[in-house]
């Protein structure tokens, strides 16, 4: 199979989003204090659900679609875990940080939003292809 420069070009790109939602959650997580909305309790474990659930997203891109589309959770999971332990990373790097701690509920929020991020890439995986079949099978016809 011969690789293409605009293949080769597409894998360094589909690498990037992750790149950057990592570097926006250091960046974030170096500051002393961020932004709250007033009145919203525990809204800053929504923000985490939400930062680890795009990461997740993100980290999926780097893995072919095809692997997406294979049975079994084992990329789901790797991709998960990846994104989970990054939160592990995240929340040690916020300890030394004046006004931040390392908090295991947020690291709790970071790892559900990484599993529903996986989860949303492989659900979307599986329905890509089915409706590729459909699609195969109906211009058979």
């Amino acid at each position: 199979m011969k690789v293409t420069q605009k293949h080769k070009l597409f894998k360094i790109l589909v690498r990037i989003p992750a790149i950057l939602v990592i570097a926006g959650i250091w960046f974030l997580s170096s500051r002393s204090i961020l932004p709250q909305p007033k009145g919203i309790l525990g809204f800053d474990k929504f923000q985490h659900l939400l930062a680890y659930f795009v990461l997740a997203c993100a980290a999926g891109l780097w893995f072919p679609r095809q692997k997406w589309q294979r049975p079994g959770v084992a990329l789901l999971l790797l991709a998960a875990v990846i994104s989970s332990v990054y939160g592990i990373i995240d929340e040690i790097h916020q300890s030394f940080v004046p006004g931040r701690d390392c908090n295991i509920w947020d690291w709790l929020a970071d790892t559900i939003g990484a599993l529903l991020g996986a989860g949303t890439m492989k659900f979307s995986a599986l329905k890509l292809k089915r409706k590729e079949e459909t699609s195969e099978t109906d211009s058979v016809e």
